[in-house]
């Protein structure tokens, strides 16, 4: 590969690059003073950065460049440093295993030479399937017995050890699973390649099962870090390198943290059930199963509610009442009880006067008597206020 790009360059006078699906560096060319940083930061690092990966992709490029059957151009990017590239995607079989890019204006480069590029990348392409795709199929069977294992109850730890054994990888002492669910269908190839660039640059063992959506991480930690804490930086990054919005364009759940790998399936559900709530509750609901606090026992309240055919009277006349009037009586509560009824703190929440709070909590006295002075009364009213809107969304669901 080394020599195909060094010919390539001979033949061009132009400095050539080739990298992986995620952007790691596999083999470069001489250059000459003209090189623009991003080339000089991509060889100094082994990768390109993160923010040319987001910006490529946030842009629309990569999707263009993926779809093209033979070479893309691309002009100064000057937001990124990048100059002027002729890229070419390194297919094969259909699978996409890197890409081949030239420090060129596409209209510098004669039809001679843009079909030498496409050859290179053709022959390139086919070199990177012997050699990755081995790695590849490997790693897919890695991830198929996690996924294995997580699902169905019949599967040993023994024989997860001894089929990992043979794949000859070694497995985590502890570990956390996390749970990545895509909002929209269009977001989840970019949120998919964003993901595995980021497990590429960590250090802790990290198993990235893309093909099953959710998508799940199971991450081991390092002498250093400890598994929930390397899948939190990881959600982290995805956050602030690539700009995701945290429960709008992925929803993210983190199972607990165990040792030995019989309590996997426990910390899949866990991470599964983060997600199942933050898609029902129209509130904050924290990434990580150990922070949960009360909405941990919502699903258990709502199925004894239910049995039970049990509803708070008083909330049904302040629903119903919104209903009819257009008042916000109920999240007006909300927000007061969560405020452990500081009329300062919950009207700067609602962005409302103190004297508008006190007009409608006396008219929410005036339609029913509410037990505000009673914290255990006001907890339950909290709880069943949670389960309104819980309620609502399992059942808008189920209906769908």
């Amino acid at each position: 590969m080394h020599k195909l790009v060094d010919q390539l360059f001979f033949e061009l006078q132009r400095p050539v690059t080739i990298e992986s699906r995620d952007f790691e560096l596999l083999a470069y060319s001489g250059h000459h003073d003209q090189t623009d940083e991003v080339r000089m930061r991509t060889i100094l690092s082994k990768r390109a950065s993160a923010h040319v990966f987001q910006y490529l992709h946030e842009h629309g490029w990569m999707k263009k460049i993926e779809q093209a059957d033979g070479v893309v151009s691309i002009p100064p990017l000057p937001d990124i440093d990048l100059g002027a590239r002729a890229v070419v995607c390194l297919k094969h079989g259909g699978k996409v295993y890197g890409y081949l890019w030239v420090q060129a204006s596409f209209y510098d480069l004669t039809e001679e030479q843009r079909k030498r590029i496409e050859d290179v990348a053709k022959e390139v392409a086919h070199m990177l399937h012997e050699q990755i795709g081995k790695r590849y199929k490997r790693q897919e069977e890695i991830n198929d017995l996690f996924l294995r294992f997580i699902q169905y109850r019949d599967i040993s730890e023994r024989d997860v050890q001894m089929e990992a054994q043979l794949l000859g990888v070694t497995l985590p002492s502890s570990f956390a699973v996390s749970a990545l669910y895509v909002q929209k269908n269009e977001k989840k190839d970019d949120i998919r390649q964003y993901v595995t660039f980021i497990t590429r640059t960590t250090h802790a063992p990290t198993f990235f099962i893309e093909h099953h959506h959710p998508f799940l991480l199971i991450v081991g930690g390092t002498p250093t870090q400890r598994p929930i804490d390397v899948v939190k930086m990881i959600i982290t990054k995805l956050q602030q390198d690539f700009r995701c919005e945290m429960d709008r364009d992925v929803i993210v759940g983190i199972g607990n943290e165990y040792n030995g790998l019989q309590r996997l399936r426990d910390s899949y559900k866990e991470a599964m059930e983060v997600i199942h709530l933050k898609r029902h509750m129209d509130e904050y609901v924290p990434h990580a199963y150990c922070d949960l606090g009360i909405y941990r026992i919502i699903p258990f309240i709502y199925e004894q509610y239910k049995q039970r055919r049990y509803k708070n009277e008083a909330l049904t006349k302040l629903k119903k009442h919104d209903e009819q009037h257009g008042t916000d009586f109920l999240n007006t509560l909300r927000a007061y009880i969560q405020h452990d009824c500081n009329i300062k703190q919950t009207a700067e929440s609602l962005y409302i006067h103190p004297n508008t709070l006190h007009y409608r909590l006396k008219r929410m006295q005036a339609i029913t008597n509410l037990p505000l002075h009673d914290f255990e009364q006001r907890m339950m009213l909290y709880i069943d206020l949670l389960l309104y809107k819980y309620k609502e969304d399992v059942v808008d669901e189920q209906q769908k």
